[in-house]
């Protein structure tokens, strides 16, 4: 089993301007890249677990969301570093969905599909619902 380290995107990777949708408004912030390739260094995984309920709003479409994540990218590998795996929910607050932080079913997720040892694992964000998702899936909280 490996390990991993969950990171909530915006306002923890990248720059929340409100609902991100445009590759061109990508800013990775300060420290991230080096912080990402100490943490690929020591052996984790980095994956993304991302609310996006701008999508099941209507503000934005699912297309957009993946461009900004292949923006994000790009920019981390010019640091040599990469994402493993980016997993969201697009559902809005009301529809009570699992996947959903502080929900676990995308870690849940990201465990199968990568075979992770949750107890060795770290979640990262910049909210509440961050700590509670660390708690509900059995991982480690990192600040």
């Amino acid at each position: 089993m490996t390990k991993a380290i969950f990171f909530d995107r915006d306002n923890t990777l990248i720059y929340d301007s409100g609902y991100i949708h445009k590759p061109e408004d990508v800013v990775v912030l300060e420290s991230v890249p080096e912080a990402l390739l100490l943490a690929k260094s020591k052996g984790f995984l980095l994956i993304v677990v991302s609310n996006q309920s701008g999508i099941g709003r209507g503000y934005f479409s699912e297309n957009e969301f993946h461009n900004v994540n292949r923006r994000i990218d790009e920019i981390l590998l010019s640091y040599g570093v990469k994402i493993d795996a980016y997993y969201f929910c697009p559902h809005r607050p009301d529809e009570g969905c699992r996947c959903r932080k502080p929900e676990p079913g995308m870690v849940e997720r990201a465990s199968r599909d990568f075979n992770i040892d949750l107890r060795r694992s770290y979640v990262v964000g910049d909210k509440d619902i961050d700590v509670e998702l660390a708690r509900k899936a059995g991982c480690r909280l990192g600040l």
